[in-house]
């Protein structure tokens, strides 16, 4: 499950290559994430911890395929978290000179049965799944704003239906998918109001996060998408095309 907070543009109109950095990136699904979005032009800046072996070789393989395209960044997102995350998102936006896309993937999963989970449990699991991408996502928004960019949490359904004894970790995710949906807000374009607005719509693009009226177009984009072989692993799940007007009360 992935959760989006704000908009990713189109290809740069000036020619330059877009910049993504994709955290816990050197192996599995960051891997996968790194290696499409390179596939689809994007300059990359992989994270990794413990997987600097990992993290090299797959630079080393992007490079080949297009030189100066990959970059390596490491740091542990559970240790002096707030700093860490300020220093990575330095890290890749100077590579290159922007910041465009910010995917928050690294996680820890472990289980937490309730007689024997411990404070460390419960720090480790909120503060790499939680605190991390909370944190990212402050130091990346300003570097995002400037390019029109959009921050991708990597979430999970876990943090939506109880499963334990992954308690921790399900508490983790559901927390993410709320910082998700409160970024969203924060982060939000001004709304395109035309001058005088009329009222109604002056109330609607004020509860729409992406400060636009939709239109039949991103309906059909979504459509295309459902359609086509990049969502062959979604089903009996919804997406809400709506601005995210949805997320407000």
């Amino acid at each position: 499950m992935t959760d989006k907070d704000c908009t990713m543009p189109g290809t740069c109109h000036w020619g330059e290559s877009k910049v993504a950095l994709v955290t816990g990136s050197a192996r599995r699904v960051g891997k996968a994430i790194v290696s499409a979005l390179h596939k689809h032009g994007y300059n990359v800046v992989i994270h990794c911890n413990s997987s600097q072996a990992e993290a090299n070789a797959l630079c080393g393989q992007l490079n080949g395929a297009r030189a100066s395209s990959a970059h390596v960044i490491s740091g542990d997102l559970s240790a002096s978290v707030a700093a860490t995350a300020q220093r990575l998102v330095a890290e890749a936006q100077a590579q290159w000179g922007r910041l465009d896309l910010l995917v928050n993937n690294a996680s820890l999963f472990f289980l937490t049965p309730l007689e024997n989970a411990t404070e460390r449990d419960w720090d480790r699991l909120m503060d790499t799944n939680v605190k991390a991408p909370f944190f990212l996502t402050q130091a990346a928004a300003p570097h995002l704003k400037a390019t029109k960019g959009g921050v991708i949490n990597l979430c999970d359904v876990i943090g939506e239906q109880a499963s334990p004894p992954l308690t921790i970790y399900g508490i983790s995710k559901a927390a993410l998918i709320m910082a998700t949906k409160n970024h969203a807000i924060e982060l939000g374009p001004e709304p395109h109001l035309p001058r005088p607005p009329p009222p109604l719509l002056q109330e609607w693009l004020s509860r729409t996060p992406l400060g636009r009226i939709g239109t039949a177009e991103d309906v059909a984009d979504a459509v295309v998408f459902l359609a086509s072989p990049s969502s062959s692993y979604v089903t009996g799940s919804g997406i809400t095309v709506c601005g995210g007007r949805s997320l407000r009360l």
